[in-house]
């Protein structure tokens, strides 16, 4: 089914383009001015929306589940845009940091399996690599003897 695009919302929508590739011109030319850029670029957005819903276009909310790494992304653009990028880009690249030793920690441990043993006595011990008993705690950790 093909649907008839009005000359005036194609129109429009052309419009919103021009002023988004405008925008992107300016934050080129001078990245500096990014702030007020963005607030205009947010604007036209939001303009844009209102176009397609004034002429019955369905818009939906992304069904895309929000995680704790979007969250925290938005809340140092957020904050970035009200105290200025040099607060934030410290912020920025600490999330970074923390997110990949999160993420390092996350991966398994290369750790052999230690078979721990129980003598008739109640104590542990586990064999070494050399076949030597070793006396150990239940857990495999071994106990020093003073």
């Amino acid at each position: 089914m093909t649907e008839i695009i009005p000359p005036e919302l194609e129109s429009s929508l052309k419009q919103h383009r021009e002023e988004m590739s405008r925008c992107y011109a300016l934050l080129i030319a001078n990245p500096y001015r990014a702030q007020s850029i963005l607030d205009e670029m947010r604007g036209e957005i939001v303009k844009t929306a209102v176009t397609l819903m004034e002429h019955r276009i369905p818009l939906e909310i992304p069904k895309k589940p929000r995680t704790l790494t979007d969250v925290l992304q938005e809340a140092a653009a957020e904050a970035g845009m009200m105290l200025g990028s040099n607060a934030v880009a410290s912020g920025v690249s600490f999330f970074r940091n923390v997110k990949e030793q999160v993420n390092q920690k996350a991966e398994p441990l290369d750790e052999e399996e230690l078979l721990v043993y129980e003598d008739e006595e109640g104590n542990f011990f586990y064999i070494d690599d050399d076949g030597n008993e070793v006396d150990c705690d239940r857990f495999g950790n071994e106990i020093q003897e003073d």
